[in-house]
């Protein structure tokens, strides 16, 4: 039962700073801002359960993708290490995961909740890194479940977070969002640091 909590709690630990519900919050009220509350409140389910699918996808079966491709866990864990720095490195500069032009692009959609919030904005390439690379400590099947229950709380706060964006852009300033941001970000290149390191002690052992 320890194994199964622990792994929860690794699981959400590692994601929250990667998908920042908080700080993506506006992100998706200002692409949404034409929509009506109760559209807003659809969409923001929509992304939970896109978010949720994509990283338990990306834990179970991203490891047989990788043989596929011949890619060995360590160039995942370097790459993927590299990925979750440089997201974070936008963070601390305070810059959006998408272009101004695909931010424009979205405004001009009826619905961003697979593109361009669930994916690229949340659950990018760097978040789906990290859950292939959470895969590696998986040992059992409650290790397994813990991750999967870790990705589900993480879609529920995700789910809180977009569905009363409305509220927390009136009460949350912009500069407070953006100190958060920075904040997390220094947490996000913390962990792709590890991860680059992780894969080039077992890469280059000695």
């Amino acid at each position: 039962m320890l194994d199964l909590f622990h792994s929860i709690a690794v699981a959400f630990v590692a994601m929250f700073p990667m998908i920042n519900p908080i700080g993506h919050a506006p992100v998706f009220y200002g692409m949404t801002s034409d929509d009506t509350p109760a559209r807003r409140k659809v969409m923001s389910g929509v992304i939970s359960v896109y978010v949720f699918l994509i990283l338990t996808v990306s834990l179970l079966f991203g490891n047989l993708l990788l043989r596929f491709f011949g890619i060995t866990i360590d160039d995942l864990r370097i790459a993927g290490g590299l990925l979750v720095a440089h997201s974070g490195w936008a963070m601390l500069g305070n810059q959006s995961r998408v272009t101004p032009h695909e931010h424009a692009a979205a405004e001009e959609k009826e619905d961003v909740s697979l593109t361009p919030m669930a994916m690229p904005i949340l659950a990018g390439p760097g978040a789906m890194s990290l859950a292939i690379g959470l895969s590696t400590y998986g040992q059992t099947f409650p290790h397994y479940i813990g991750f999967v229950l870790g990705f589900a709380a993480i879609a529920l706060l995700t789910w809180i977070c977009f569905r009363e964006s409305d509220a927390m852009v009136r009460v949350l300033s912009v500069n407070a969002i953006g100190a958060l941001n920075r904040v997390l970000g220094l947490f996000i290149i913390a962990i792709g640091v590890n991860m680059v390191v992780k894969g080039m002690l077992d890469v280059f052992p000695h």
